[in-house]
């Protein structure tokens, strides 16, 4: 089993279940084949490790191991049903346990991938026919991606890649705190690997010269990085990663919801975006999309 996640993966599972439930009732009457995309599926569970809780006494229960459905199963149980379920995952274990778990569900259409997310996910965004009128699809191809790493392995090609295809809505996952210690306080910290990482993911290095300054005033950051520091908190980091994602999908990106671990610190943030420039297609998916974020920010103020 995958063993992985507390209540912020049960948060931003809960937000892909209801919409993916919401998005497939609202296309049912339509006459779309409706694909459902998952760049880093896992094995299709997760299995919570739940600590133990204070009984009576000084006594406390054991710890508890709880499975629940991963993304790639709350995918397959949707109803109505996907037309196509494509599934990435690239380590040997978790693959082999999303094909037997595909096994449950023989009326339904997977496509397993056994590849690199990015590689994978960008030749999907090129070659399925989103807007080809088929028999079978009259009115062309629709379907939502959620892009969930294990880090930082999202490349902003990716990002592009959804985005061109003007027929997929897009959940993100975007790792906040993996961003976060990627660009350290002092810029002299940041190794040229991390500037390649934070490069990949963003499509620019217009990051550096947003986020930090020098305290002496303006200068060329990139003349002399030396003595600059990171000005940018993690709210102005987590706008411009919203403001990334608006120059390129055409629909919309909402305002995320921010997740945090036990802590209390700065965890992720749950994007939604739509690629789709329809007034209609875009009021159907924000309505829906917005609502699940609503009351997952009013269920985590309560939560803490």
């Amino acid at each position: 089993m995958h063993k992985f996640g507390g209540a912020d993966t049960a948060r931003k599972l809960r937000c892909l279940e209801e919409y993916l439930e919401a998005y497939s009732t609202a296309l049912k009457g339509q006459d779309f084949k409706r694909i459902y995309i998952d760049a880093f599926a896992g094995s299709g569970d997760r299995t919570e490790v739940r600590a133990a809780l204070p009984l009576f006494g000084e006594d406390f229960t054991e710890p508890e191991e709880v499975t629940t459905p991963g993304s790639a199963r709350i995918a397959a149980c949707t109803q109505p049903a996907f037309s196509q379920i494509f599934l990435v995952e690239r380590d040997p274990k978790r693959f082999s346990a999303l094909q037997e778990m595909t096994n449950e569900f023989p009326n339904l259409q997977f496509k397993l991938h056994k590849d690199d997310a990015n590689a994978v996910v960008q030749k999907l965004c090129k070659d399925i026919p989103w807007h080809s009128r088929t028999p079978d699809a009259p009115r062309g191809w629709r379907g939502v991606v959620f892009l969930d790493p294990y880090g930082m392995e999202v490349d902003w090609n990716t990002v592009e890649a959804v985005a061109a295809t003007t027929a997929l809505d897009m959940w993100y996952f975007f790792p906040l705190m993996g961003l976060y210690r990627q660009a350290a306080l002092q810029a002299p910290s940041i190794s040229s690997d991390k500037k390649d990482r934070l490069n990949r993911i963003f499509g620019t290095d217009e990051w550096f010269s947003q986020w930090y300054k020098h305290p002496n005033g303006p200068t060329d950051l990139f003349d002399d990085p030396i003595s600059a520091v990171r000005t940018a908190d993690v709210n102005q980091i987590e706008k411009y990663i919203h403001e990334r994602l608006l120059s390129v999908f055409r629909g919309t990106v909402l305002a995320p919801l921010r997740l945090y671990n036990d802590r209390g610190a700065p965890l992720a943030s749950l994007f939604f975006a739509v690629s789709n420039p329809s007034t209609a297609a875009v009021r159907v998916a924000t309505k829906i999309a917005s609502h699940i974020l609503k009351r997952g920010k009013s269920s985590q103020r309560r939560s803490r």
